[in-house]
């Protein structure tokens, strides 16, 4: 077995280089990136780590070389990455997508440098490095940022045979990383070969950068005192009556989207048409067409919508919403719902997997999923309750700072890399 990390090449300052392969950096997978490999970065210079309420640091760096489909995704990303010292990108041709592709271009990346690390985003990506790595035995992470459910089936078809190849593959890797302790139940139900090794099972759950929320949005308060900022309710209709609702997922069906067109339905049968409105922010990735006719073409639906540009920066929309819709049929996780309980946002999430793990024991209302009834009922008691429901998010504001702080992924993902 060949381990890079052991070679004399790696001097004990040197960065390492770890290779990223990612099929699409987009959602919460670019999230997690920027969140976590900005901290383990050889450029950072330190590792923020707690110490009985005082901060450590460790020297440890890595340079990142990420390899993706080409693309708009991954043009953007880089852009996020620009300023991190030593990256590489390399990228998947768009006349070579698929498997193959992937496969071929990462056997030919990992032999023309060396690598400490590999660390694939994704059951898809992880397999397909698995493969590529198969000869050389460079120890291998895969994080997994997704769930295998009835209406998300990543096997598709001849999916007994899909099942097998995988799990042969990926059992070869050296650590398999959930982001929750939903999606590792999940995963090891289909693969329950992982259980007899000779890869580790270690679930890290996803955290979110609390600093950087946090300065985001006292500088948003700022702006918004001195008026420098066009607030979102300065739009016509949306007075400090309306209650202000936020949908920042994407059109996919796992968010959840049809799921809360229909609530609205049910809340304008109710009279509440003129006391509630959401925020949603477009999808420039896919499922817009067909998402946003169903909301133009209906003229109920259109006057309780206000669509809005994405940003990067979430904290300054989030902060200007009375309440986060998170109606998804599944999630492995939530980085956007952990965002808004550390701003003191309130939420109204569904209870499905993956997303009652982060909504357990917080003040966020759960009502059962693929329910638009139970959704509408949900939004009419924060309506009536606003300030009420506000004041508990507030208050638990402190807690969600400390529960979701990513300092503790990745201190637990270094920890996991300096085995190597």
């Amino acid at each position: 077995m060949r381990f890079f990390a052991a070679m004399p090449r790696w001097e004990d300052k040197m960065p390492k280089r770890v290779l990223i392969p990612v099929t699409y950096p987009l959602g919460g997978i670019r999230t997690y990136l920027l969140y976590n490999l900005r901290r383990l970065c050889h450029n950072e210079g330190s590792i923020a780590t707690r110490n009985e309420g005082s901060v450590a640091t460790s020297n440890d760096g890595y340079q990142f070389t990420f390899l993706s489909t080409a693309g708009e995704a991954f043009d953007l990303f880089k852009n996020d990455v620009a300023d991190w010292e030593g990256t590489e990108f390399v990228e998947v041709p768009e006349a070579k997508r698929g498997s193959y592709g992937m496969i071929q271009t990462i056997r030919r990346t990992l032999a023309q440098k060396e690598f400490a690390l590999i660390h694939s985003q994704g059951l898809r990506a992880g397999t397909e490095a698995a493969v590529a790595n198969f000869f050389r035995q460079i120890p291998h992470l895969i994080t997994l940022h997704d769930v295998i459910v009835p209406g998300n089936d990543l096997l598709g078809r001849f999916k007994r045979l899909k099942k097998f190849l995988i799990a042969t593959a990926t059992k070869r890797a050296t650590v398999i990383i959930p982001v929750s302790y939903d999606c590792a139940a999940n995963h090891l139900e289909h693969f329950p070969a992982w259980r007899r090794g000779p890869v580790r099972i270690e679930t890290i759950c996803n955290g979110v950068d609390v600093q950087r929320l946090l300065q985001s949005q006292r500088q948003f308060e700022r702006d918004r005192q001195n008026g420098s900022v066009t607030l979102l309710r300065n739009e016509p209709g949306l007075s400090d009556d309306v209650v202000l609702g936020g949908f920042f997922g994407r059109f996919m069906p796992q968010k959840g989207f049809d799921i809360l067109r229909d609530a609205l339905l049910l809340l304008a049968g109710q009279g509440l048409q003129d006391r509630f409105c959401v925020l949603v922010t477009i999808d420039r990735n896919g499922y817009t067409n067909e998402t946003i006719r169903s909301v133009t073409n209906d003229p109920i639906v259109s006057k309780m919508v206000r669509l809005i540009e994405p940003v990067n920066d979430i904290a300054p929309v989030m902060s200007q919403v009375d309440v986060l819709l998170m109606p998804s049929r599944w999630e492995a996780f939530s980085l956007l719902v952990e965002e808004a309980m550390v701003l003191g946002v309130p939420v109204i999430g569904s209870d499905c997997l993956g997303l009652r793990e982060v909504l357990t024991q917080t003040p966020a209302s759960m009502p059962p999923k693929e329910n638009p009834d139970a959704l509408a009922s949900a939004i009419a008691d924060f309506i009536k309750n606003r300030e009420q429901k506000k004041k508990e998010a507030a208050q638990f504001a402190l807690t969600a700072q400390r529960r979701f702080d990513v300092n503790i992924a990745t201190e637990q993902l270094l920890t996991l890399y300096k085995r190597f």
